[in-house]
């Protein structure tokens, strides 16, 4: 049946041609963008290739690759283990969750920045690894998305959506007590910034104790309570997701 990055890709190829670049060479030809998974070096023992470098896949080979670097214009053959295919910009087809942490950690990546790929825990469904702040050093925190038997997504149980897109663009917009994703993993090309600048955080001072708050006490709110109650209807919604993160687990991946 293959996996769950290489059935989205039929179906997004199927309805789009965006992503879809034609080579020099022939219009038969098609060039995939795809981002190198480690350091390659050549004969001489030099890194042509960096990890996190952007590729145009010209050709396939069997296991090899013959690849054009977007950052040099450099052709070469890789092994197909060291390269991912990237579609839409955040889907990522055949990483593990270290190659995704490897990724998400180089420089040009920052707070927020994120992608998707097949669960390794959980087969047959994805996860979203996304990079965040904590102290003075950051890391990656993944959740997984799970594929529900009508075909829709959900990290969260009560928050399902019809497409991975919807997904992507919800969280995009609001964190909701789980996450909040910035921006897609950055491919280093020519256009690549050198230096990229963090949001600036946001910190606010809590009016109670989080760690104080039960579901009991939500769920006793009925829509007649009085708005100056410590849980008012408009907070319910993001405190659910809140306790459902601090008493479940099945969220992280």
């Amino acid at each position: 049946m293959g996996s769950l990055v290489s059935r989205y890709r039929r179906l997004f190829f199927a309805n789009s041609q965006e992503h879809l670049v034609l080579s020099d060479g022939a219009a038969e030809n098609h060039m995939y963008t795809a981002v190198a998974l480690c350091n390659i070096s050549n004969r001489s023992d030099e890194h042509t290739i960096s990890i996190g470098e952007k590729l145009n896949i010209i050709s396939e080979e069997g296991d090899m690759l013959r690849v054009c670097s977007a950052l040099t214009g450099t052709e070469s053959f890789i092994a197909r283990n060291c390269v991912s295919k990237v579609y839409d910009r955040w889907l990522f087809e055949g990483i593990t969750r270290r190659n995704a942490e490897d990724l998400l950690l180089l420089p040009q990546n920052h707070t927020g920045s994120f992608l998707i790929r097949d669960s390794q825990t959980c087969p047959g469904n994805y996860s979203l690894s996304i990079r965040q702040h904590s102290g003075h050093t950051h890391k990656i925190k993944h959740y997984r998305i799970l594929l529900l038997h009508n075909g829709w997504f959900c990290i969260h149980p009560s928050r399902p959506f019809s497409t991975l897109n919807q997904l992507v663009n919800y969280y995009s917009r609001s964190a909701n007590g789980l996450c909040h994703l910035s921006e897609p993993c950055v491919i280093r090309d020519s256009n690549t910034t050198a230096e990229h600048v963090s949001s600036p955080r946001v910190i606010q001072r809590p009016n109670f104790n989080w760690r104080e708050v039960t579901r009991s006490m939500i769920q006793r709110q009925t829509k007649r309570t009085n708005p100056d109650t410590l849980v008012s209807e408009g907070l319910r919604e993001t405190m659910n997701a809140y306790i459902y993160l601090t008493e479940e687990s099945c969220c992280e991946d």
